[in-house]
């Protein structure tokens, strides 16, 4: 009889411990979630200071800062396209102190290059931040005043036009390479160290087509000094609403625009995601900041962390195919 109380005694004992522990753990992730952030929260830029994925990465984190009462510092990381601030973020402790912006050049790298320190699969989604569209440019000098006549005009003029981009591999190389496959036309390619330089080529008149977005693009619209044809997205955007889209002007499916998101370290526990999911998209909606991306030609990209997942991995596999189909081969 003693040796059965004794075991009940230890069997009540074990019991009462272990729903102690239970109430002890069961809140920590929303305990944790509740008292985050309470130190700085950095986010890496891995580009250079004063870019769009720079400018909108401030407006968004000024704002977020405000709302949770702490610092938000951006890292700017320019380098080996994008893959240092990636690597830096990728290697961060996964706390929800470390973000990073990730665009077009983040998903195109893994499709150009064999060593890459992060795998966008494996990080934590975090929000949207924006889009900006692309415009399909000729110089004034090309008697094409639409898409159609563009491509009739490259048609009867096989491997005369010259379209350009900021480097071979990225994302205006590769919107000119699916223009040029979606419509069956031959223009040669010429690749320039930045984007920019490519347009200053264009306006010269060295080249005579070229996709750029529009933030660039919009004054030199404006001043005569380039034609827009065509916007790069599905539907039309609200700076250009006149301009109608190549999808609409027959090149079916053409969806080729710069877009920015966050995401944090594989590993970032899920109730910290959704804080900062919710504090993003509170800031992406308040009217300083709607105007702010309005000053960039942004369009606010507001969605939960696993829509924003499947918008990256999707990205990075239509990239995948144009990187492909065009024959680069990683380095």
């Amino acid at each position: 009889m003693r040796n059965r109380r004794t075991r009940l005694a230890v069997a009540s004992r074990r019991i009462l411990a272990l729903f102690l522990m239970m109430g002890a753990y069961a809140p920590l992730g929303a305990s944790a979630a509740e008292a985050f952030p309470n130190r700085r929260i950095t986010i890496v830029v891995p580009y250079g200071a004063g870019s769009s994925y720079d400018v909108l990465a401030r407006l968004v984190g000024q704002k977020l800062g405000e709302q949770v009462g702490q610092q938000i510092l951006i890292d700017s990381r320019l380098g080996a396209a994008g893959r240092i601030g990636m690597e830096l973020a990728a290697k961060s402790p996964p706390d929800g102190y470390t973000l990073v912006t990730v665009g077009n050049s983040q998903v195109i790298v893994p499709s150009v290059y064999l060593s890459v320190p992060y795998d966008l699969r494996n990080m934590a989604a975090v929000a949207g931040i924006g889009t900006i569209t692309n415009t399909l440019l000729v110089n004034p000098s090309v008697p094409a005043q639409t898409v159609a006549e563009l491509v009739a005009l490259a048609k009867a003029n096989p491997g005369k036009l010259l379209f350009g981009s900021g480097g071979t591999g990225g994302i205006t190389h590769l919107a000119g390479e699916l223009f040029k496959s979606s419509t069956g036309i031959d223009i040669v390619h010429v690749p320039f160290k930045t984007g920019s330089l490519a347009v200053t080529a264009q306006i010269s008149n060295e080249l005579q087509i070229n996709v750029v977005n529009l933030l660039t693009s919009l004054p030199h619209i404006q001043a005569t000094r380039l034609r827009g044809l065509g916007v790069t997205g599905l539907k039309r955007s609200p700076y250009l609403p006149t301009m109608p889209t190549l999808d609409e002007q027959g090149v079916k499916g053409y969806d080729i625009q710069e877009f920015h998101t966050l995401v944090a370290p594989a590993g970032t526990p899920p109730a910290i995601v959704t804080r900062l999911n919710d504090e993003i998209n509170k800031a992406l909606a308040s009217p300083q900041v709607k105007e702010r991306m309005s000053q960039q030609t942004a369009e606010t990209l507001t969605m939960t962390p696993d829509q924003t997942r499947t918008y990256i991995l999707s990205e990075q596999e239509k990239y995948a195919r144009i990187v492909k189909a065009v024959g680069i081969k990683p380095d």
